[in-house]
């Protein structure tokens, strides 16, 4: 058997290499690239004080940086309004536990459809007009493909204001519209934000 010179094996395996599947590079989220110097937001972006969203936005054909930095906030608050959400849910969730248990003598409780709606309109409400409030605490440019990342945030007090306003005008919508199962809701209401504020928000 002759033996195979070096040049031929190397012929052999660069066509092996080229015959073989593609692959497409893996991009590695930031967060893993100790190298990167990213801040610990971009980790755990969950703060004692309120709710807060981490945006991203690559850069843009232009180079706009004004356009880049409006994009990553408004991922930013997309993400919030989705937390928003998860609280309002996680109030009128405890909320309708202390009205069920109040409601033991004998009184309708909350009827599933009457408190859904409510939570729809509160949402919609605190997302069309309490996100303008929101905060950029602050902004971060990935070194290695310019991606922009902001980090916006709503206190808590802030968010329990909005939400005791919106969730106050919509129980007393709902009562002025027959639903009286609601009227030990707004007694309560103060209760239930502050037991959400302990609830994980995801």
């Amino acid at each position: 058997m002759r033996p195979i010179s070096a040049l031929t094996l190397s012929a052999l395996l660069a066509g092996l290499v080229a015959c073989g599947p593609t692959q497409s590079p893996t991009t590695v989220p930031v967060t893993t690239t100790q190298t990167h110097n990213a801040p610990a937001w971009i980790d755990n972006e969950e703060i004692p004080d309120g709710l807060a969203a981490v945006g991203i936005a690559q850069p843009n054909p232009m180079r706009d940086k004004s356009l880049q930095r409006t994009t990553a906030i408004a991922d930013a608050r997309t993400k919030l309004a989705g937390k928003m959400k998860v609280r309002v849910q996680n109030m009128f969730s405890q909320l309708n536990q202390q009205v069920t248990t109040a409601a033991s003598n004998g009184s309708k409780p909350i009827k599933n459809e009457v408190m859904n709606r409510v939570i729809e309109n509160v949402t919609r409400q605190l997302v069309d007009q309490e996100l303008a409030g929101t905060s950029t605490r602050a902004f971060w440019t990935d070194p290695t493909d310019g991606s922009l990342y902001v980090f916006v945030v709503m206190t808590r007090d802030t968010l329990d204001k909005a939400l005791a306003s919106a969730a106050q005008a919509q129980i007393k919508k709902e009562i002025a519209e027959g639903e009286k199962s609601l009227d030990k809701a707004l007694d309560k209401l103060d209760a239930a934000i502050a037991a959400s504020n302990s609830m994980p928000v995801q």
